[in-house]
């Protein structure tokens, strides 16, 4: 791997990491420039000063087949529209995602493919909700590697937000995952992974270890979200309490699915929806 400017290289991979840190986003999101020759971009990031000009430099005059998108949310997608008005250049994403941004696009489902340096290589698109519903990853081949938004975090774990996201959606985006033998991950946030199985099994393994958490505390007399998330996860800075909250909301909703005898929740379903970064 190979580092200038802060731009870090990984052939056929190329990345710099956006100037918005925070609680969620961890350093910052990740964006990426897939090949040599003619590239596709993954998650520009957000619409924010100097983002255009990082892009270009990224880009470095090459010409761009496509920009895609893992999901909506604007610490991703923000600066999309520019980006492509930029390099002239589409929009790919899943039809939710394009519907939620309100622009028209190249519209993805699982197994579609968008090619790089002529088709050398191709970004196959994997459906792959939990964190958000509109949620696609990209497997590079050929090869393992899979771009994993913000399914599968660089460092730390991701967060499922109710509504919009769901645990058994998760869990079954994590197995679709898995099924695939992942090798190097590029996530949304956080640094690459070299064994993308490891960590793939490991999020499985802990968002299980979560909805048992959340089960035993609403069993043990929990009736509140509020009261749920500090039995689970303790004190925790202001600034991630609403992600939380949004996590519980999902997993009391599985518990529902799975069939659980769940009583009233304060805060269920009188619910905001969750933050929309991360």
């Amino acid at each position: 791997m190979r580092q200038s400017d802060s731009l870090r290289v990984a052939e056929p991979v190329s990345w710099f990491v956006a100037s918005n840190p925070g609680p969620l986003t961890l350093d910052g999101t990740r964006c990426y420039r897939v090949g040599d020759k003619r590239v596709v971009l993954v998650d520009p990031g957000p619409a924010m000063p100097g983002q255009l000009d990082r892009l270009e430099k990224l880009v470095d005059g090459r010409p761009v087949e496509a920009i895609c998108l893992t999901h909506a949310h604007a610490d991703h997608s923000g600066i999309a529209v520019g980006a492509a008005e930029c390099f002239g250049a589409s929009v790919a994403a899943s039809v939710d995602t394009l519907s939620r941004l309100g622009i028209a696009g190249r519209a993805l489902a699982g197994g579609d493919t968008i090619p790089v340096d002529g088709g050398a290589l191709r970004l196959r698109a994997l459906e792959t909700p939990g964190h958000s519903a509109d949620h696609l990853a990209y497997l590079l081949e050929p090869g393992r590697c899979v771009f994993t938004g913000d399914l599968v975090l660089g460092a730390g774990s991701s967060v499922v937000l109710h509504p919009d996201g769901e645990v058994r959606a998760c869990l079954a985006s994590f197995s679709r995952i898995l099924s695939l033998r992942p090798g190097c991950l590029y996530p949304g946030h956080g640094p690459p992974v070299d064994d993308g199985e490891a960590r793939v099994r490991d999020y499985r393994d802990h968002r299980i270890e979560r909805h048992g958490q959340v089960v035993d505390a609403v069993q043990a007399g929990a009736r509140t979200v509020e009261t749920v998330r500090k039995l689970v996860y303790g004190d925790l800075a202001p600034g991630l309490e609403k992600a939380a909250d949004a996590a519980i909301r999902a997993h009391i909703v599985y518990m529902r699915e799975q069939g659980d005898d769940v009583p009233p929740i304060a805060g269920l379903d009188d619910s905001s929806p969750g933050p929309e970064e991360s």
